[in-house]
């Protein structure tokens, strides 16, 4: 069983956290870190809120290059420089230097198994290119997005050469009538944080919907 705990949301979900512009999520059994949120602050404040000790913290996962994902890494490494970091081939220079001032980070060009059960889809899409997670779960895999900028219809596509897709939990961001019919047979989905189409995909699939915020956890 994987425990997967959103410690930075902009949707609220529980109290005693702080909602914020942004994405990051834990795999606690794995000690994965996907996506840091925009503020440092804000991830370590809401971390401790959780009872989530960053030295505990063995992998980061950074999804694409954008200040609302990658906002917390230099103060998640400041506190422990020891994680091993995945990126891919379209983070800037000056990210890559950041995260070098801690740590080497590899460098993912294509599907990877990084964790027992955790894969890394490698980099789509081609404007904004970005990385998923693949969680091996009992009825397929859970996919974990950070934006789905390349599209969530493309992503489980992706994802669906490995294995079927049982779940999809993230942001889904510009959500075309083509990505919602692609979460057919998807048997839970928790879109958040930038989806701009949440009402019309809790429409079309309300057996399978769950609402995700700052402190919402799922558990496959």
């Amino acid at each position: 069983m994987f425990t997967i705990t959103e410690v930075y949301n902009n949707i609220p979900c529980r109290e005693g956290l702080t909602p914020d512009w942004g994405f990051s999520c834990l795999v606690e059994e794995a000690g994965l870190l996907f996506d840091t949120g925009a503020k440092g602050d804000v991830l370590l404040s809401n971390m401790r809120a959780l009872g989530i000790d960053p030295a505990d913290i063995r992998y980061l996962v950074l999804s694409h290059d954008h200040w609302d994902h990658t906002g917390g890494v230099r103060a998640i490494l400041g506190v422990n420089p020891s994680m091993e970091v995945f990126v891919h081939d379209a983070f800037t220079a000056q990210t890559l230097g950041m995260i070098g001032e801690y740590t080497k980070p590899r460098i993912v060009r294509e599907w990877m198994e990084i964790a027992d059960g955790i894969a890394v889809t490698g980099p789509l899409g081609t404007d904004i290119r970005e990385q998923s997670l693949a969680i091996t779960a009992p009825g397929g895999y859970l996919v974990i997005t950070g934006c789905a900028h390349p599209h969530i219809g493309r992503i489980v596509d992706r994802v669906s050469q490995e294995g079927r897709v049982w779940g999809v939990v993230g942001g889904f961001h510009t959500v075309t009538t083509g990505d919602i019919g692609a979460l057919a047979g998807v048997e839970y989905l928790s879109a958040s944080h930038c989806t701009d189409a949440i009402p019309e995909i809790r429409e079309r699939y309300p057996g399978t919907f769950r609402p995700g915020g700052v402190g919402k956890v799922h558990r496959v």
